[in-house]
């Protein structure tokens, strides 16, 4: 079957056809639609499957929309539900402090707060309230007197190493005397030994465990890394009877997971 020429609509053969634009074209068939300018592949632009010069090339133009509530109200959700409108009231609010609106919800969820907390819950700030409103007031003829305290450190004599000038002391009143220590002796230091290890008695020879071991027959015995064995008897070169002290238990083991203490 012959191929038609887009534009003149006759056969199309090898030697002068052109593909372009998704269509076939006579080398001189493929021309501006406006002018009529011969186009080849180098200086043609394409617009809706048809080949334009470079002069007359359709320009796409911003279609004008009407401005009714419709599209205002459209503008202004898509506006909301942007990231653009948030970013720019965080913006806006940064460094601010957040307003929470009091509700009756909020005011009971405080409310349970305060009655939880310990404070309330004892009553603390009531009862150290009470007691501060019944503390005793300081007599007149102290304060503001100006007179020195008995036993304070203006009457101190560093002669005598007592209390007793006399200056400002009431009569009738006795100061205690001076408690006096007893002079400082160096006791001898004292001998240390090492502590012993305590005996094994009657209990032969004694090995420690080195390793955990889980019986493998019913004439072995079980032990944990640390346990004490005695009445170790060697049979031959990698086994001895022994019985676990922790346990109780006696029977076989091997005697490279012991050592002898």
């Amino acid at each position: 079957m012959s191929k038609k020429c887009a534009k003149c609509t006759k056969s199309v053969y090898p030697t002068e056809e052109l593909k372009c634009l998704d269509k076939i074209w006579h080398k001189a068939c493929f021309k501006c639609e406006t002018c009529g300018m011969t186009l080849n592949m180098k200086n043609y632009k394409g617009y809706e499957k048809l080949p334009y010069c470079s002069a007359h090339y359709p320009q796409t133009k911003h279609t004008q929309v009407a401005d009714t509530p419709e599209t205002r109200r459209i503008a202004e959700n898509t506006k909301i539900q942007s990231n653009v409108q948030y970013h720019a009231d965080f913006e806006k609010l940064k460094g601010q402090k957040t307003s929470v609106a009091e509700d009756p919800e909020l005011a009971r969820i405080k409310h349970n707060t305060a009655i939880q907390s310990n404070i309330n819950y004892w009553g603390v700030r009531e009862q150290r309230t009470a007691m501060e409103e019944r503390r005793p007031e300081a007599p007149d003829d102290v304060q503001g007197s100006g007179r020195r305290q008995p036993g304070s450190i203006e009457n101190y004599d560093p002669m005598s190493q007592q209390y007793g000038s006399g200056i400002g002391v009431p009569t009738g009143f006795h100061h205690p005397e001076p408690v006096r220590q007893a002079p400082y002796q160096p006791q001898p230091p004292q001998s240390y030994s090492e502590p012993q290890p305590p005996k094994q008695a009657n209990k032969g020879m004694v090995c420690r465990a080195l390793y955990d071991y889980s019986a493998a027959d019913t004439d072995e015995v079980s032990f944990m890394d640390g346990d004490l064995i005695i009445q170790c008897h060697p049979i031959d070169a990698g086994w001895m009877e022994g019985t676990v002290e922790r346990t109780g238990k006696r029977g076989m083991l091997p005697s490279n997971y012991v050592e002898r203490i």
